[in-house]
């Protein structure tokens, strides 16, 4: 099957409108070859014969361009990937950056495109933090509290990995800002910009330096 006569079964494709009409009038603009490949299941593979794309489509035009071929309804939208890498732009800026003439078939490996990540929720500090550090792997406090963050308000701050806060270490009226934090073992380190080193107990807990639980 030769690659451009494949182009005439997709002009139903929105993206490729433009393209039909540019052939009408006697206009032409760049093209590459592009064979689609994907290790999704079986249902949402197409044929691997290369089609004959502008070079000005970017991952919505083929999307379009490969849900026309799947005759997918509703479509799914995919993102696709040039050489391991994630195309962002189009066609002909991912040739140009890798040297590549349109003469050349190129592989895109589509996959399914997930949505971004939506934040869980906000924890609030009264001033800015200065620094972060994170327990260990596989001691006591990992599995518990694992992240310490200093604050500019004083105290030092313990947190559960689900991002509540656990406990406050130090602070309080007229407390110097804390500069660094880090873990000795399990235990928490809170250094201040008045040049106190803090060593407290083991999670932050009531027996070593002091601590205090937030309010509830």
């Amino acid at each position: 099957v030769c690659p451009r006569s494949r182009v005439h079964t997709l002009r139903s494709v929105p993206s490729l409108a433009a393209s039909t009409t540019m052939s009408q009038g006697q206009a032409s603009e760049p093209h590459t070859s592009v064979r689609f490949t994907t290790k999704l299941e079986p249902r949402w593979v197409v044929s691997d014969t290369p089609l004959d794309l502008p070079t000005r489509l970017s991952r919505y035009g083929l999307s379009e361009v490969v849900n026309h071929l799947l005759g997918a309804s509703p479509a799914r939208p995919f993102d696709f990937l040039l050489d391991g890498e994630l195309l962002r732009g189009s066609l002909g800026k991912a040739l140009a950056a890798r040297g590549l003439s349109g003469e050349s078939t190129i592989t895109l490996e589509y996959i399914e495109l997930l949505a971004p990540p939506q934040p869980r929720g906000e924890a609030l500090v009264p001033d800015w933090i200065s620094s972060l550090a994170l327990a260990a792997p596989g001691s006591s406090v990992a599995s518990s509290n694992p992240v310490l963050s200093g604050c500019y308000d004083g105290a030092a701050y313990l947190w559960d990995a689900s991002g509540v806060q656990a406990a406050a270490l130090g602070g309080g009226e007229g407390a110097a800002a804390v500069k660094a934090v880090a873990w000795l073992g399990e235990r928490p380190v809170v250094a201040s910009k008045d040049g106190a080193v803090r060593v407290w107990a083991a999670g932050g807990s009531a027996g070593g330096a002091g601590a205090t639980r937030p309010p509830r």
